[in-house]
């Protein structure tokens, strides 16, 4: 390292903030030669940010050990070894043609849409898409890089998951070539990086993240994370990562609802590799038994797809039944002592009645409907009498519990949307 440079390294480390000093002086490398300081950055965003932000005070440094020497600013002309060894791909079927909107990700879908169609205006930067595990989060990020690159290919997407990001860190520590892997991830137009949170407790690659982050916001390039939380909740995250995942936009998914996982169970159905032949009915029969997650959905449908290929019987057409002896491990509901109770506190909640309606006279349609159902319910999940089952809605005499059972009954078994109700009602009570 030159000498003029090394007392211009002590003067900018007094007079340049630490973070702008590690994140954009540290990096660079230096050569003196024949009256000429060479300075050179590791990629064109960088010499712009030295040109426009610190060269005055780089020349005021290096003035003051030698007013005659000359500042030249370049760029490395190193060659990294094949940058795409650090490189993880994108899963082709990650793509906004195949994602099912709802209400569960329609913010997020919306806001990460925008970013990739101005990713170099978009304002929401980070952004962290954080929510529980198969929600959907690595799609609609890797969503926006698919999309980024069919408007232009010579844009740059790196995706990382964070692990692949830890095992280049430890690799480059140990080979010393940490300044190769940190311009690979430098030159990035959009990084996305999935499972940041399991970054926490790795102090080295925090540090040298923390860099990145730096280099890429400042030049006005775009970050994408996911995370299973909010980034403030994250134990053993440095303070300084978390205050620069705040200042972006947090994101959350929720699980999807009902008909959000019909639909998602329908569109894989036509997956080439899953291929199986599934109505409205069927779908939505198996997402209102499955409510975790979109890859328990996945699992359920190739659990049900070698079912059908391997059933001794030919053409088996999918129905009910054989969902129920399918995924039975996976939709039967386990139901211990249910209590008549909840049965009427879910069943007025899920009608928006009082428990005090199911008891009463009134012939209201909504109320007739919500009390016929706690009936029906109660009837198939309890071991009560009609007449026992009649004292607990208003002292209803045995043939009108009797009714009630048989209108239910038959709606259930024509009616699609009573059908979903009674299903959704008979999950819940399984889960109290």
């Amino acid at each position: 390292m030159p000498t003029a440079w090394k007392n211009c390294l002590k003067i900018l480390k007094d007079t340049v903030p630490l973070t702008e000093y590690s994140v954009w002086i540290q990096p660079l490398k230096v050569s003196e030669k024949e009256g000429v300081l060479t300075i050179l950055a590791p990629n064109v965003s960088a010499v712009d940010y030295l040109k426009k932000n610190l060269k005055q005070k780089i020349k005021v440094a290096v003035a003051q050990y030698d007013k005659n020497l000359k500042i030249e600013i370049g760029i490395e002309t190193q060659k990294i070894k094949k940058n795409t060894k650090h490189a993880t791909p994108l899963f082709s079927e990650y793509t906004f043609d195949n994602l099912v909107m709802g209400t569960a990700n329609q913010i997020a879908y919306g806001a990460i849409r925008q970013i990739a169609e101005n990713l170099k205006k978009s304002p929401y930067n980070p952004c962290i898409i954080y929510g529980g595990s198969g929600l959907g989060k690595t799609h609609l990020m890797q969503a926006a890089g698919h999309l980024v690159k069919s408007q232009d290919p010579k844009i740059k997407v790196i995706y990382a998951p964070v692990m692949d990001f830890v095992r280049n860190i430890t690799t480059s520590l140990r080979h010393k070539t940490i300044e190769n892997i940190k311009t690979y991830y430098q030159s990035a137009d959009l990084l996305l990086v999935d499972d940041i949170h399991l970054i926490a407790g790795k102090e080295k690659s925090q540090e040298e993240f923390f860099h990145i982050f730096n280099f890429l916001f400042t030049t006005k390039k775009q970050i994408i994370f996911t995370c299973d939380q909010p980034p403030t909740n994250i134990r053993s995250l440095e303070d300084r990562l978390k205050t620069r995942f705040a200042q972006g936009l947090n994101l959350s998914l929720a699980p999807p609802e009902l008909e959000m996982r019909a639909a998602i169970l329908l569109k894989k159905a036509e997956n080439k590799i899953i291929n199986i032949n599934l109505n409205e009915d069927t779908a939505l029969y198996i997402a209102s038994n499955i409510t975790s997650n979109v890859r328990d959905l996945e699992g359920a449908l190739l659990k049900l797809k070698a079912f059908v290929n391997f059933s001794k019987q030919n053409n088996l057409i999918i129905t009910k039944e054989v969902i129920d002896i399918a995924l039975e491990d996976l939709i039967k509901p386990k139901i211990n002592n249910i209590d008549i109770n909840d049965i009427q506190k879910e069943s007025a909640k899920h009608y928006t009645v009082t428990v005090s309606d199911l008891s009463s006279q009134t012939r209201k349609h909504h109320i007739v409907l919500a009390r016929q159902m706690a009936i029906f319910i109660t009837h198939e999940m309890t071991n009560f009498s009609l007449s026992k089952i009649g004292k607990h809605f208003g002292n209803r005499d045995h043939s009108t519990i009797l009714h009630s059972i048989k209108k239910i009954k038959e709606k259930v078994e024509n009616d699609t949307e009573i059908r979903n109700e009674y299903e959704l009602l008979k999950l819940k009570l399984a889960n109290l």
